[in-house]
């Protein structure tokens, strides 16, 4: 009976601690775009194995609740740990147009009460092609256009290159974003080719891999939108810039349209996958030059929005010992270009380089963060000295006037230390590569009784000198034969993409596996289609840009596939593409195509030699 008890308390005590390091997290989820008249969900969900209670909406008089909420729990263990959530769901419909914030949630858990996210939710008016329409999407996606796969226009897709600014002083950075603008679904992108940005300096902004598309009403017509590029310009020179087109070619999926209707065409539909060249027309910049009038004498082109910090760490010091003056510049501008201020020393003070550390982040309002400079001086005589101001000016753009700001001035007491003035030890606690021993670079000649001997000569006619020669002769004989296959190898390069065709779908698998483990589900079937479509044109040895089915099917008959092999690769791409539309797929049905996937792989690399 105590064994049995023991083991009870052991798991309690277990299970608590579970319970304890789960990271508990409350959230709320909706578009950042909505239609009016189109419902949404707003989602709020916790990650517990408690049970909450007590929901508190804040204040969304903007929205109507037309029904809601609905609660749905999830349990799963990965790895053996447990893990809990629950979701409540309200479906909400506009009143009217604008952009609205809704504050933060609150849900009480285990006497806790905890506090969710706000989010701002924008909402946009009716489509013109779905003025009148009755249904509408439940999440707030616009409809799909209509438009026959054999006229999709300029106004059914489109792309744009926007710009925070076309009017900007020189070294005044704005943004440049190429956008998509698509009511048909889309496929992916390729080939997309950005201008030469001649007379500015380039920065490109990195963006997250978790982009999501939004929704913009553009001439009455809700279009869905991909960012393809962003990028921070910085003009060099006064004058009127033109920024070229920019291109790409994006592949889209258009409905079939059907000349009789009837009530099965919503679920019988066909779709036709087509590409697209787009181009975004220039833009033109007006630069300014900087004004003459109030220029500072110092001023070297620094164009933004800075502070001006300094730092010193003693003011009272013995001779040799180091002292460090720290200036720090921050701010939001061209930071690449500000240069090292010339803080100057007294006579009796040895200088050194100073240390320059920068540390910047570049976001869609400009270059942000700090240039930190570190100088380094040591006194050698004692005395009482003074460290003369540096100023630092630069050109601010909201205020369109020039700014000049300066450190402090410095006293320095300097007393007489150990060894007098002309001590020979530096002892520098800040940069220890900076360590001199003074007067030590001429030493006396030693004058005391020597003895002088012969230096034995290398014969240049002895066996060791031949053989100096004869043995990197032999070496470099022996590798020109030994490498002089795989560099022939190497040059094959349908040979090399043959080889590596298998390793290169399996990393693309492997990919794959973690988008499905994390239920990604998009990620995963893309990246399940990039792993069978490059294994094949690979394989094959055909560009991707010339690799169709019909194509591909013919060359596996060629290469002496199965029939069955051939019919299950067709089916697995099919349901891969179909997938991503669809209701979101049950793990189950991921884990077997990922599954077939692999097979597929693997005959085809056994049929294929």
């Amino acid at each position: 009976m105590k064994k049995y008890s023991l083991l009870l308390i052991t798991l309690m005590i277990f299970g608590a601690g579970r319970l304890a390091a789960q990271s508990i997290s409350f959230k709320a989820k909706a578009p950042n775009t909505v239609v009016m008249g189109t419902p949404f969900q707003l989602t709020y969900s916790i990650n517990t194995m408690a049970d909450p209670n007590e929901l508190r909406l804040p204040d969304i008089s903007g929205f109507e609740v037309i029904a809601g909420p609905y609660t749905a729990s999830s349990q799963q263990s990965i790895n053996g740990q447990y893990s809990s959530s629950m979701a409540f769901t309200y479906m909400l419909m506009p009143k009217k147009l604008g952009t609205f914030s809704i504050g933060a949630a609150s849900i009480l858990v285990n006497k806790q009460r905890l506090v969710s996210n706000g989010i701002s939710i924008k909402v946009l008016p009716q489509d013109k092609s779905s003025k009148g329409n009755s249904g509408g999407s439940s999440t707030g996606e616009p409809q799909q256009s209509n438009t026959p796969s054999a006229s999709l226009s300029s106004q059914d897709v489109f792309m744009r290159a926007n710009v925070s600014k076309t009017k900007v002083f020189e070294q005044e950075a704005f943004l440049v974003t190429y956008k998509l603008y698509s009511l048909p679904d889309v496929l992916g992108s390729e080939d997309f080719k950005l201008p030469d940005f001649k007379g500015f300096v380039m920065q490109k902004i990195d963006l997250p891999n978790d982009q999501q598309p939004r929704l913009e009403n553009v001439n009455g017509h809700n279009y869905t939108t991909f960012v393809l590029y962003q990028v921070l310009l910085f003009p060099q020179r006064s004058g009127t810039y033109d920024i070229d087109k920019a291109s790409g070619t994006f592949s889209f999926r258009l409905r079939n349209q059907r000349k009789v209707h009837s009530i099965f065409d919503d679920f019988f539909d066909t779709y036709q996958d087509v590409k697209r060249t787009l181009i975004a027309p220039p833009i033109r910049i007006n630069v300014q030059p900087l004004p003459t009038a109030g220029k500072p004498a110092g001023f070297s082109g620094t164009v933004g929005d800075f502070h001006l910090n300094a730092q010193i760490d003693k003011t009272s010091l013995k001779t040799n010992e180091s002292l460090t003056v720290r200036v720090t510049i921050s701010g939001t501008g061209n930071l690449k270009l500000i240069n090292t201020l010339p803080l100057k020393f007294p006579q009796d003070f040895e200088t050194y380089e100073p240390k320059v550390d920068m540390n910047y982040h570049t976001t869609t309002s400009g270059v942000s963060g700090t240039k930190t400079m570190e100088f380094l001086a040591i006194p050698r005589q004692p005395g009482d000295f003074v460290i003369e101001p540096v100023t630092f000016s630069y050109f601010d753009v909201a205020s369109r006037s020039y700014k000049t700001m300066s450190t402090p001035e410095y006293k320095i007491h300097v007393d007489k230390g150990v060894g007098g003035g002309n001590s020979t030890l530096v002892d520098n606690s800040t940069q220890k590569e900076n360590i001199k021993i003074l007067n030590k670079d001429i030493r006396y000649i030693d004058t005391n009784n020597f003895t002088v001997s012969k230096r034995h000569e290398f014969l240049v006619g002895s066996p060791a000198f031949w053989l100096f020669y004869l043995i990197p002769l032999f070496l470099a004989i022996v590798l020109f034969f030994l490498f002089r296959k795989q560099a022939r190898d190497s040059a094959n390069l349908a040979l090399v993409r043959n080889r590596k065709a298998n390793k290169m779908a399996l990393k693309r698998l492997k990919l794959a596996a973690i988008y499905l483990k994390d239920k990604k589900k998009e990620l995963f079937y893309d990246e399940v289609l990039k792993a069978c479509w490059g294994y094949l044109s690979d394989k094959l040895n055909i560009p991707m840009a010339d690799l169709t089915k019909e194509n591909m099917q013919s060359e596996l008959v060629n290469h002496d596939v199965n029939e069955n092999s051939i019919s299950r690769l067709m089916e697995l791409l099919h349901t891969c593409e179909f997938a991503r539309y669809a209701p979101s797929s049950g793990s189950d049905a991921m884990d077997k195509l990922f599954a077939d996937g692999v097979s597929i792989i693997e005959e085809l690399e056994d049929a294929i030699k």
